[in-house]
């Protein structure tokens, strides 16, 4: 096997690797999801019954789950950045630079015209889901 077809092997796995990285995000993210909506939810039937200091500690709960989700998905996107600029470095090597031509097309995620970062739309998730908790505790405060 000649060097080329060595590097395109590699090439072939490390993207193999980053799409793993990306189904796990978004198994990480249904996870924190649905936690949260059962949690909600869970938090209005107690409100129903006027266990007014068991919702106040989920609703504190879903804050720190809600923030522990936001680091994961910082985490992913990170790990998701390193592993396409090697992907970028290996296609140096080869004949056709797909990933990085795709890239800079977008804009390299700077133009919103063009692309706007998935990462940070998901980002804003957890975040809504922090501002429900704290309409909670407001709620159950006053």
């Amino acid at each position: 096997m000649n060097d080329k077809n060595i590097i395109l092997e590699q090439y072939k796995l490390y993207v193999e690797t980053a799409e793993k990285v990306s189904d796990r995000r978004q198994s990480s993210n249904n996870f924190y999801l649905t936690l949260n909506s059962v949690l909600l939810a869970f938090t209005g039937f107690l409100t129903s019954l006027n266990f007014e200091y068991w919702h106040l500690i989920i609703a504190i709960s879903g804050i720190f789950i809600s923030l522990l989700w936001f680091i994961s998905i910082t985490s992913f996107r990170k790990l998701n950045s390193g592993k396409f600029h090697i992907i970028h470095i290996i296609e140096e090597k080869l004949p056709i630079k797909l990933f990085k031509d795709e890239w800079k097309y977008l804009g390299k995620g700077k133009s919103i015209s063009k692309y706007i970062k998935l990462s940070l739309v998901e980002q804003g998730v957890p975040f809504i889901f922090i501002i429900l908790y704290l309409a909670v505790i407001i709620l159950m405060v006053y």
